[in-house]
């Protein structure tokens, strides 16, 4: 039986894998993650579309690694807990990307950078079990959707209420910790 502060660090590494290997999309590091078998993981993806399982999500990246280059995001945990065999991240961040190349994956008549930046909320599902059994922390679950602009107000809150004065990751009860990739950075 591993203790708390043990999960907790393993499911704060998977996340920031999970975040890193969307830089410059790295599939052998995404791969990871997840857990085997088709029916195991479940993604509602930031595109609005869903995946079922890592080769589903392999194919859509796949076409990504042909038609864009994706920057590194700046991510910040807002709650990270663990029960048990059953854990669970939410954060909240800016994701960059930019198109490069066509949808053959050919390169465009001039570079052209799009600037795709974007906001986002996530919530992942982590199980201690690799889909074969075996007692490894996986993602089950992800789900990424659009955050408004940090100055947004939400309904019936005011303006201390909007990202822009809580601050990224921060809710009225903590404060949010900084995803830090240096140690990816370094190497």
């Amino acid at each position: 039986m591993t203790d708390r502060k043990t999960d907790e660090e393993e499911i704060r590494r998977l996340h920031r894998d999970w975040y890193y290997s969307n830089f410059k999309i790295n599939i052998p590091l995404m791969r990871t993650i997840f857990p085997t078998g088709e029916e195991s993981f479940l993604m509602f993806n930031l595109n609005d579309h869903p995946y079922f399982g890592r080769d589903d999500l392999t194919a859509l990246w796949s076409f990504y690694s042909r038609t864009g280059d994706w920057g590194l995001c700046e991510d910040h945990i807002m709650r990270l807990e663990v029960s048990g065999d059953m854990a669970y991240v939410v954060s909240e961040g800016t994701f960059p990307a930019w198109t490069v190349r066509d949808e053959d994956g050919n390169a465009l008549p001039e570079d052209q950078y799009v600037d795709l930046t974007m906001g986002y909320r996530s919530t992942e599902v982590y199980k201690r079990d690799g889909g074969d059994g075996s007692p490894r922390w996986t993602m089950w679950h992800f789900h990424c959707s659009a955050r408004p602009d940090d100055g947004a107000a939400p309904d019936a809150k005011t303006e201390k209420d909007s990202a822009a004065v809580r601050g990224l990751g921060n809710t009225p009860y903590s404060t949010g910790t900084r995803t830090d990739f240096s140690e990816y950075l370094e190497g």
